[in-house]
């Protein structure tokens, strides 16, 4: 990833001001590093993000857990937009000075090439204190997260009749929700059929800001600063449930199953959108289950969306397979693999694999990376003790 990249990301991150809770979520290095499942991998350090219930029947039966902090950040370039964005502008003041047939043409299909491109930036930071005993369990957490989105739409390309055919152009725009989350997970377990049955809530407030920019035209985005000339707004904040359960059918087998957001929200911006409304963000009701086996050399785990998550802005609607391997290495060392894919319909986004490593050194550093097609680009580093 070129600097021009990394400067994109920081600022939109930067600029906005709040978090927010429409993706599921990346929680902790571990889970990023594993291809982003959780539902039946969370250890107690984690658990309250992804699922409360978790916090009682954790892989490593750990009774502490504290996580300070886990940051990470990820850019999806649906289309290769920046660096396409960046050519246009050169193209555009070539022709200003030269206004010639062969430079309208390539104009021409660079802006087609462009039409529903878009980035999706995602960025977080998550602290967590918990306690487990031998039947209940609780943590509190607190949870920031920037969501940000920007894309290419009214496409326009007439054809050439001289130097005064208006060059080739189409319109940008960037949305950016800032969320924070504060949480108080209670777990507890139960013996069903000689399984361990866990059930956890979490009840939450949620706090909502949203930055999102004038619409331009694609070739005067400056890739530097896409959010400048932009409006920020603070949209109130509402209280919310998550709620899990985890069966642990076996001493190696968990299944699991989350519900975050049970109390739905939305919120209406002062902004309209491309289509001439007002932008509006709902927090819906979010169902995800995973599956996990786990032995003390590897654990194999398996998540999947059951609901659809609407996009931010432009970006695709998510609903997310993920697949995650980690092998423990003389316990003091662990390395992860992941992969995941999005399964909504007609969602373009490209496959993305990521790896990790966690260590012990006297306390838990973990940290991951997560790559994909089209210059996608992730990373997540967290400190944190256990035992």
């Amino acid at each position: 990833m070129n600097s021009k990249k990394i400067l994109l990301s920081a600022m939109i991150v930067s600029t906005v001001t709040g978090a927010h809770a429409s993706p599921y979520g990346y929680f902790d290095a571990r889970s990023v590093a594993m291809g982003n499942v959780s539902v039946a991998t969370g250890n107690i350090a984690t658990a309250g993000f992804s699922n409360p219930a978790m916090l009682i029947i954790n892989e490593n039966k750990d009774a502490f857990g504290l996580l300070i902090p886990a940051l990470g950040v990820q850019l999806i370039d649906n289309g290769g937009l920046i660096d396409k964005a960046d050519q246009l502008r050169i193209l555009s003041d070539q022709f200003a000075a030269t206004p010639t047939l062969a430079i309208y043409d390539e104009m021409a299909l660079l802006v087609q090439s462009m039409d529903n491109t878009s980035l999706d930036i995602n960025g977080s930071a998550n602290l967590a204190l918990a306690y487990a005993g031998d039947e209940w369990a609780f943590a509190g957490t607190v949870r920031g997260y920037v969501s940000a989105g920007g894309g290419i739409f009214d496409v326009n390309v007439q054809p050439y009749t001289g130097v005064t055919t208006p060059e080739p152009t189409a319109s940008f725009q960037a949305v950016g929700l800032l969320v924070t989350e504060a949480g108080f997970s209670v777990a507890t377990q139960f013996n069903l059929l000689g399984m361990d049955l866990a059930v956890g809530v979490t009840p939450k407030n949620v706090t909502v800001e949203t930055t999102i920019t004038n619409v331009i035209s694609v070739s005067a985005l400056d890739t530097n600063d896409p959010i400048a000339n932009s409006t920020e707004e603070e949209l109130g904040s509402f209280s919310t449930l998550d709620a899990g359960v985890a069966l642990k059918v076996s001493d190696s087998i968990t299944l699991g199953l989350v519900a975050k957001n049970l109390m739905t929200e939305s919120f209406t911006s002062s902004v309209l959108n491309p289509e001439g409304n007002l932008y509006t963000f709902d927090f819906d009701t979010h169902l995800r289950a995973g599956g996990a086996y786990h032995n003390s050399f590897m654990t194999l785990a398996v998540d999947m969306d059951l609901s659809e998550i609407k996009p931010l802005s432009f970006e695709d609607p998510s609903k997310m397979l993920a697949l995650g391997l980690e092998l423990n290495a003389f316990d003091f060392m662990q390395l992860r693999a992941g992969y995941q894919t999005n399964m909504a319909s007609g969602a373009t986004d490209p496959d993305l694999f990521s790896a990790g490593i966690g260590l012990w050194l006297g306390f838990h550093l973990d940290v991951a990376a997560v790559v994909g097609s089209d210059s996608s680009v992730g990373a997540m580093v967290q400190l944190g003790f256990r035992f």
